[in-house]
């Protein structure tokens, strides 16, 4: 069966350079409504989008959009919105589908601020565990580390539009996916490994030149990852995402703690690291998880950048074309699905992406754009 995808963006409320958007809970009603109809889809995998707002033509967004900026420079939006992108498969017709259709649940948690000591992922995790098995009749599909500006007294996980430039403050949360399935067994608890790419050369920083660290690809730290799960037999895992990490200039680019929730600094930060979860349980007797795959799918140049023009990409659908026809060939279970943002080479100053490079600069403004960034699929395999 072909792995698809159906994106569903948050109702538009308001226009305008920031619009207002419905709260992200209005893309999860969209996706319920939508399974309704579908009843021949088989659920894998959800992820929270990122998308670009788009000035352009009166529409707000558009999630076929691979690159951003995308179009003329003077349309560039400064503001990025939170959608839902559902990863399914079709079953066969002759199955027997289910006679109530499958809907989907989100379930959000943020860390707590006590003042003198402030909630780990550790301890969000636990909580999350707790509303995780009041969810009767529901499957656990997986688990997301998101992240949201920090600098307001109320946060709001909800929020579905976000600055483009990352700000001073932040708050990383756990957002949890999970499916109605008729007679599901609650979860077991759910558990996380963090690994880290190691640093190789370190990074210097003076007055007249910054020289920056250089850290083993994105695939060493997948291969790390492999191992560990090869030497747990017990693990059953739940998913496997990549996230990022801030890369502190002012302690000579060392990168932040992954357990850490919260983020303040006078400046933006300078860059991140991208670092490889696993969501996981325990269960004695469990079957051998298997070889972790990691794939990289990312969008080719079809026109080059001109004065006037950023340059062009290939859309969404013929970047999934290209995953189908991968993952049928490597076979296995898809373990986790996600759009990562990739940065150009900035050393060839061309339109070159390296979406194994596990270092990747935060966007700033020249001029008056944005440095380009691209979508890339990041699809990791579990294969017998």
């Amino acid at each position: 069966m072909l792995l698809c995808c159906e994106d569903f963006v948050p109702s538009l409320l308001a226009g305008g350079r920031r619009p207002k958007l419905a709260p992200f809970s209005d893309s999860v009603g969209q996706a319920n409504r939508w399974l309704g109809e579908h009843p021949e889809v088989l659920v894998h995998r959800c992820e929270t989008l990122r998308a670009a707002v788009s000035p352009q033509h009166g529409e707000y967004c558009d999630t076929q959009v691979m690159s951003y900026p995308a179009g003329k420079p003077k349309d560039v939006s400064r503001f990025s919105l939170r959608g839902l992108r559902i990863w399914y498969q079709k079953q066969p017709e002759q199955e027997k589908h289910p006679s109530k259709p499958s809907q989907i649940t989100s379930i959000d948690v943020l860390p707590r601020d006590h003042g003198d000591k402030v909630e780990t992922f550790q301890h969000v995790l636990t909580r999350l565990n707790g509303l995780i098995a009041e969810r009767k009749g529901q499957q656990l599909l997986n688990i997301e580390t998101l992240t949201i500006p920090g600098d307001k007294k109320e946060m709001d996980c909800e929020e579905t539009v976000l600055p483009i430039l990352t700000p001073t403050k932040l708050v990383r949360f756990l957002r949890a996916y999970l499916i109605s399935v008729e007679g599901s067994p609650l979860p077991p608890e759910v558990h996380f490994q963090d690994f880290l790419p190691q640093q190789v050369a370190i990074g210097k920083v003076s007055t007249f030149s910054t020289k920056l660290p250089t850290f083993e690809p994105l695939s060493e730290t997948f291969t790390k990852a492999n191992k560990w799960l090869q030497a747990y037999p017990d693990v059953n895992l739940v998913n496997v995402q990549v996230f990022e990490v801030l890369l502190d200039k002012e302690a000579s680019y060392c990168a932040s703690d992954p357990q850490t929730c919260f983020f303040s600094a006078k400046k933006p930060p300078f860059g991140w690291l991208k670092v490889v979860r696993i969501y996981y349980n325990v269960e004695q007797g469990s079957a051998s998880v298997g070889k972790l795959v990691d794939l990289s799918f990312c969008p080719e140049v079809k026109e080059k950048k001109t004065l006037l023009h950023y340059a062009q990409y290939e859309e969404l659908a013929e970047v999934v074309k290209k995953v189908q026809l991968k993952c049928e060939s490597v076979g296995g279970v898809p373990a986790g699905v996600q759009s990562v943002w990739t940065y150009p080479d900035w050393e060839s100053g061309q339109d070159v992406f390296q979406p194994n490079t596990s270092l990747h600069l935060e966007p700033r403004l020249d001029g008056t754009e944005h440095l380009p960034q691209v979508e890339t699929i990041q699809v990791c395999m579990i294969v017998k």
